[in-house]
């Protein structure tokens, strides 16, 4: 399929599809009764037709399913914690945390962005496959058909017609900015949001006597998948949960009514039975984050926030805004994050759906959540374009939240909330479009004729919308699975116990060094093994240490950190090095003592590591009740942390920064005895207490003294 094809056939379908049911959808549908029958077959229409317009708008994504991804950085990434998760979640439930990558530290699938509802979501996809392309890019067009379907829900409840509705799904799940986002899954999975909406305004509306206790569950049930599939959506949920009880609770008292208490019974048990189960996952991810020290700055929020332009941008692959919006796209630093435009066309239904129904309690709610979401998105400044120098207002509200609400600082792109000013944009078109559909429908023409008119004009403006949303394909990259995975990834799934490295060993702080690591991450899955090497935003300071001791290649020193770590098989792939690299390389681990070469698969080598006993012998001299002071004198602080990890770290007194997963007793206090000292050859035991110690053990880096018997 051409482009051209491309275009024509996604402006076919969304033309005939509202062609065909705008008919039933105004004024009179109401008078048709709804049997289970025609709700059956009106919702498989539905999710058909949305599905025919995910495939359409990810093309060529749906002909690559099980071979490639639109991109080998962000989605390989989320293909590795979509399985794993799935994995650990089908075998291993207890150890969910615990990943295999970026050994020895533990709790490392929470080192990065959480897409853990998506990988629940996309289990029913193992019956059929274990292609984890594949599951991944089928749970990235579910999300798509998922959100329209969710926004549907939305508009049928707010009281738009089918044809609103249908469009309103249309603009909420492939709004140009929302098909920016085609490489992140999370941020794709926003479907629990109209849902959410549409089960709290059912519980508030509701009888006592109509409610039901399983429509709270079902609440819960989303809450949990909403914060469970992106660590973002898990903060927006205070917004859209809370503005809409805070407003609701408004207008029911200038109404002169109180929610029932049977109604707060199951908001009550909704919302606590969604904070019991998500509880556990947000602890631990923010135990991690405070762990590591994680978190992002505030000129990192600046770069990544919306300005007043981004609300009429779209990004270079948008096929009829895009070049319209370069010159706003192009001012400062340009990220396809920042973009916040849904279509003019939905724009401008928004505003008339807000206008002519501005009195219904749920139209008020999406418009104050559209303009405080907006509000956010602009982050802790107000800029008029992504120039910096256009700074307008320093203290936005985003700014408070930022520096004030635990857990802000670990989000770098305020702008992303522009899903909640979708969701609103959306809902709002939905009323507008039913609002002309309506007025067509009641000219004075034949009745027949009426119909017609509003059909035609239900097709046309659905056109429109669907056309203002196309992009340009994204290039496919190919992603080996299955029997095209490197033989050297099936080998190391035959060597029980293996802790494996890979080199070139690298940090994400460049495209190459994310590539290697992405790749690094995604093969993991191919064997049983754990692997020091990783990728993640969470980046623990012993990891970064280990990358500098490697630069120069496997040195003593390097192999010594490896061996005490517990490393034993070291990968080397040597096409990924450079060629000043690779004689140097081959000659560090021919000549070295502690490798061998165990296996050969063309570029990629195998050296065996073997265990190196004087450390054994130190863990083994030191009783794990004694005392230890450690020296920060090293340039690194890598062999000390090495250690210290050696040494289990329970006892440990030191200024030492680095360390490999555990935590150490404290900084060392003046005047203070230790049991035992670890000194690199430049220190003076005397400075910390051992002038009078005696050495047990030592290498070529450091010496151990003991404390001195009286």
């Amino acid at each position: 399929m051409n482009t051209k094809q491309r275009d024509l056939a996604a402006a076919s379908a969304l033309s005939a599809t509202s062609a065909a049911g705008s008919g039933q959808l105004l004024a009179g549908s109401a008078r048709v009764s709804d049997t289970p029958g025609r709700l059956i077959l009106r919702a498989v229409a539905l999710v058909v037709v949305y599905s025919a317009l995910a495939v359409l708008y990810t093309w060529p994504l749906a002909s690559h399913l099980g071979q490639g991804l639109i991109s080998p950085l962000d989605p390989l990434d989320s293909v590795w914690r979509v399985a794993r998760g799935q994995q650990q979640l089908l075998h291993a439930p207890a150890q969910l945390f615990n990943a295999n990558v970026f050994y020895p530290f533990n709790r490392t699938y929470l080192f990065d962005e959480l897409i853990l509802g998506a990988a629940i979501l996309a289990l029913p996809f193992r019956l059929v496959t274990h292609n984890p392309l594949t599951i991944y890019n089928l749970a990235v067009l579910s999300s798509f058909v998922l959100s329209a379907l969710g926004m549907y829900a939305l508009s049928r409840r707010l009281g738009a017609h089918r044809a609103g509705a249908f469009a309103a799904g249309l603009i909420y799940a492939f709004a140009p900015f929302r098909l920016d986002h085609l490489p992140h899954l999370g941020l794709l999975s926003g479907q629990y949001f109209p849902l959410i909406i549409v089960l709290l305004d059912w519980l508030f509306a509701a009888p006592p006597a109509v409610a039901r206790w399983r429509d709270a569950l079902a609440l819960a049930g989303a809450l949990v998948m909403q914060a469970l599939s992106a660590q973002y959506y898990a903060f927006y949920l205070v917004f859209v949960v809370g503005g809409f009880i805070v407003l609701r609770i408004v207008q029911d008292r200038l109404a002169g009514r109180w929610p029932a208490r049977a109604t707060w019974a199951r908001a009550l048990v909704a919302g606590g039975l969604a904070a019991l189960l998500v509880a556990p996952v947000a602890v631990a991810y923010r135990s991690v984050q405070r762990d590591y020290q994680f978190e992002r700055s505030a000129n990192e929020n600046a770069l990544y926030s919306a300005n007043l332009t981004s609300f009429v941008t779209a990004d270079a692959r948008n096929r009829v805004w895009g070049q319209v919006t370069k010159p706003f796209r192009m001012q400062g630093r340009y990220t396809p994050e920042r973009n916040m435009f849904p279509g003019l066309l939905a724009l401008l239904l928004a505003l008339l759906g807000a206008a002519t129904n501005w009195r219904n309690p749920l139209a008020q709610y999406l418009a104050l959540l559209g303009l405080g979401s907006a509000a956010l998105a602009l982050g802790p400044g107000l800029y008029l374009t992504a120039n910096p120098d256009t700074l307008i207002w320093s203290h936005m509200p985003y700014g408070f939240l930022l520096f004030r609400v635990p857990g802000f600082d670990s989000m770098r792109v305020p702008a992303r909330i522009n899903v909640l000013y979708g969701l609103s944009v959306a809902g709002l078109a939905s009323l507008g479009l039913t609002w002309v559909l309506d007025r067509l429908a009641q000219t004075r023409l034949p009745r027949l004729s009426a119909r017609a008119l509003a059909a035609g004009a239900a097709a046309l403006l659905i056109g429109v919308i669907g056309l203002e949303c196309l992009n340009l394909p994204y290039p496919m990259t190919p992603i080996a699975t299955g029997d095209r995975v490197p033989p050297v990834y099936r080998w190391l799934d035959q060597q029980p116990g293996a802790v494996v490295i890979e080199l070139p060993f690298a940090i994400s702080n460049s495209r190459n060094g994310e590539l290697l690591n992405d790749r690094y991450q995604y093969f993991s899955l191919y064997y049983r093994q754990r692997v020091v090497n990783g990728s993640a935003n969470v980046v623990p300071k012993g990891y970064k240490m280990l990358y500098y001791e490697l630069q120069h290649g496997p040195t003593p020193r390097a192999l010594a950190i490896l061996q005490g770590l517990g490393v034993n098989q070291i990968v080397v792939h040597y096409d990924q090095l450079d060629a000043s690299e690779v004689g140097r390389t081959r000659a560090l681990l021919d000549r070295s003592g502690a490798t061998t070469r165990e296996a050969e698969f063309g570029a990629d080598t195998v050296y065996r590591l073997a265990p190196s006993e004087r450390f054994v012998r130190l863990r083994a001299m030191i009783p794990p009740t004694a005392t230890v002071y450690l020296s920060k004198n090293d340039p690194l602080g890598t062999y000390g942390g090495m250690l210290g990890y050696v040494l289990g770290g329970d006892r440990i007194y030191t200024r030492v920064r680095v360390s490999f997963g555990g935590n150490y007793a404290g900084a060392p206090q003046a005047g203070a005895r230790y049991d035992y000292g670890i000194f690199y050859r430049q220190d003076d035991p005397a400075s910390a207490g051992f002038a009078h110690g005696h050495v047990i053990w030592e290498d070529d880096v450091v010496r151990v003294y003991a404390q001195a018997t009286n």
